[in-house]
């Protein structure tokens, strides 16, 4: 939530930026707390995290703080889980669905079908699929 690109991080939102990470970043890590001992005790299972490559820190620049910084964490909530849950059946991967035409989105933008592909892919990827990933279309983007 709170895609935010005319924000500076300079003239933060506070209320903004903590709404983004409560949804963005803690909403899903609970997520994962109450779901990896049910995953990893049935030897499989895959949580997906629904980021954004405005969570890139290689392309990542000015404006959009509360969002950019938030996908950018839960990015990394990503690698550390994947690296818990090694070993466990447990696969674990960030996907950047593109600019959706959502409500967030606006239109334009890829349809939801396209963007929900992904995470989809992710989803039911083979037990010796990737973990600890960040991917578009089942592409590998740069962290």
């Amino acid at each position: 939530i709170h895609y935010d690109p005319s924000a500076w991080a300079l003239e933060p939102d506070w209320t903004m930026i903590r709404e983004a990470f409560e949804t963005n970043v803690f909403g899903a890590w609970r997520v994962a707390v109450a779901f990896a001992p049910l995953l990893g005790a049935a030897g499989h299972g895959r949580l997906v995290n629904v980021s954004s490559e405005g969570g890139s820190l290689a392309s990542m620049g000015a404006g959009a703080p509360a969002y950019s910084t938030s996908k950018a964490t839960l990015n990394a909530l990503t690698r550390i889980l994947a690296a818990e849950l090694h070993g466990a059946g447990v696969l674990v991967n960030s996907i950047c669905p593109g600019w959706v035409a959502t409500d967030m989105g606006g239109p334009g933008g890829r349809p939801v079908a396209q963007g929900a592909a992904g995470i989809v892919w992710a989803a039911t990827l083979p037990d010796d699929g990737p973990t600890g990933g960040f991917f578009r279309d089942g592409k590998k983007l740069p962290w």
